[in-house]
């Protein structure tokens, strides 16, 4: 029992280990076809190369036209069948590669999650074929055991409730094993991250040095927070509707996408990608910025990450929202004589919560700003949430 535990354990640090590397080389290569397609300020080259990658999204969406998944619908498909198909994970990731290193105004972390969840699927069924068969593997000869073990689509078992482990001390362990598992993938994509020196997608904001008396500002950022938002998600929402009425082919909307990717390119290039990688610009050139261009900035940010997200191009919305949240945040703070930080966490936090969630704003923007403006962004995402639960009937 005690060997099979061991070998249980190590094939699952393997398996764990694989998925923190693949979702690591995936953001390795993302970052290397951005720089080979965008190398160079040729305006024809980069509408031409665009173009080439629109010609390429579309028959790869012609053929799999369910794709790029996204974390939302690896969630539905998980609580809808308890399991996932994960055959088509790196046919998802190879579509939001090409999404992504063409210009799209999205995220990678939509995909690469919905890898993630796939691909932890993927190793469940496969301890539990480990598990269930130990002693069948015993009478295999060697190599025949580690073709079965590491054959990545045979020899796996679904998750079966009547088969489910139902000893209390083996559930415990089984929860143990999977932060133990979770920690080690982390630490996989952690590592070859580092060696590659990829950037890092957190830019620290600076310092703050707010005081009680200026949070009188929160009540008034809250209020113009939700307005603002509020009326942001209309505005996408009808831009939804319009779309469907047009009820425009896959070419038409894939073309139109590139053409949004091309226009942005030449007006505004810092506007190209998600804005992980664009974030030093709020402390550097963009420090000098009036509020009003700023306020522009992260409009424009939002209508391209629509404008993508809904022409096929899709991907995460999660950076491209921080990226506008933020600089909307240090357009207000401008028009507000208090703590610049102060203002920006606030008003971001608040933007965030009605675009995406009080959840997802109050664990995401704390990484950007200094410690001791963490408590006012969890009151700020607290107040957002509780707003949304019992008020949100009536807002909305």
């Amino acid at each position: 029992m005690v060997i099979k535990k061991i070998a249980f354990v190590s094939y699952g640090l393997f398996l764990s280990a694989v998925i923190g590397l693949i979702a690591a080389v995936f953001l390795v290569l993302e970052n290397f076809i951005t720089e080979i397609v965008w190398h160079g300020q040729n305006h024809f080259v980069q509408t031409f190369v665009v173009l080439v990658g629109s010609v390429i999204l579309y028959f790869l969406l012609k053929k799999w036209p369910n794709l790029p998944k996204t974390t939302h619908d690896s969630i539905k498909e998980l609580k809808e069948n308890q399991t996932i198909d994960y055959q088509d994970v790196f046919l998802n990731l190879l579509v939001t590669i090409v999404i992504l290193g063409f210009g799209a105004g999205v995220g990678p972390e939509a995909a690469l999650l919905s890898a993630i969840i796939s691909l932890s699927i993927w190793q469940a069924d496969n301890l539990r074929y480990f598990y269930f068969n130990y002693e069948e593997l015993l009478q295999l000869p060697l190599k025949q055991v580690f073709k079965r073990l590491f054959d990545p689509f045979n020899y796996r078992q679904k998750y079966n409730a009547q088969k489910a482990i139902k000893n209390p001390k083996l559930i415990k362990w089984k929860k143990t094993l999977y932060f133990v598992f979770t920690v080690n993938g982390v630490l996989a994509f952690g590592l070859l991250i580092k060696q590659t020196d990829q950037p890092s997608f957190i830019t620290k904001l600076g310092q703050t040095h707010w005081t009680w008396q200026q949070l009188w500002v929160i009540p008034v950022l809250l209020v113009i927070g939700i307005i603002v938002g509020k009326i942001l998600k209309l505005a996408s929402q009808l831009f939804e509707k319009m779309l469907d009425r047009l009820n425009l082919s896959l070419a038409i909307k894939v073309l139109l996408g590139a053409l949004g990717i091309i226009v942005v390119a030449f007006f505004a290039p810092d506007l190209l990608f998600s804005g992980q990688h664009s974030l030093h610009l709020l402390v550097t050139t963009w420090s000098q910025k009036p509020a009003l261009e700023l306020f522009v900035l992260a409009l424009l940010k939002l209508i391209f990450l629509v404008w993508c997200l809904n022409l096929h191009w899709r991907g995460g919305d999660i950076f491209p929202i921080t990226f506008a949240a933020l600089t909307a945040g240090f357009a207000m703070a401008q028009l507000l004589n208090v703590d610049v930080l102060l203002v920006v966490a606030v008003f971001a936090t608040v933007l965030m919560s009605e675009l995406l969630s009080p959840i997802v704003a109050g664990i995401f923007l704390i990484l950007f700003f200094p410690i001791q403006l963490s408590a006012i962004i969890v009151l700020v995402a607290a107040i957002m949430w509780l707003k949304n639960k019992y008020l949100g009937g009536f807002y909305d």
